[in-house]
């Protein structure tokens, strides 16, 4: 989550957007949202995918970019920050499905959308 804390700190800031106008749109606290860009408190997904909607980014992309374990590569875990090992199969399954259940929250909010 390190990474997506970076990566949204990252397009807010280039976008011009403040945490302020961020936590606003989000309808939470900008404590509550400084917390997630520091990497303090875990997004789910749900408030994952409100992030990328407001800042206006795939969050598939950010998320894909990079995985907690690369086949071959041990460089990258550290045990502290919670990795464990996941085979590379594991890790694309478990992405597919965050990406499948990402469309049909996006699916969901448009249909409220239009009722509201």
């Amino acid at each position: 989550m390190k990474d997506f804390a970076k990566s949204i700190r990252k397009i807010r800031s280039d976008k011009g957007y403040s945490q302020d106008y961020v936590a606003m749109k989000l309808n939470i606290s900008t404590s509550s949202y400084s917390k997630i860009e520091r990497g303090q408190t875990d997004p789910s997904l749900s408030r994952m995918n409100q992030i990328a909607k407001v800042l206006e980014f795939d969050l598939g992309e950010i998320l894909m970019e990079k995985p907690a374990y690369t086949l071959g590569n041990t460089n990258d875990l550290n045990p502290s920050e919670g990795y464990s090992f996941v085979m590379r199969k594991e890790f694309d399954e478990s992405l597919r499905l965050i990406l499948e259940l990402q469309k049909k929250i996006a699916e969901l909010s448009a249909k409220l959308e239009q009722r509201g």
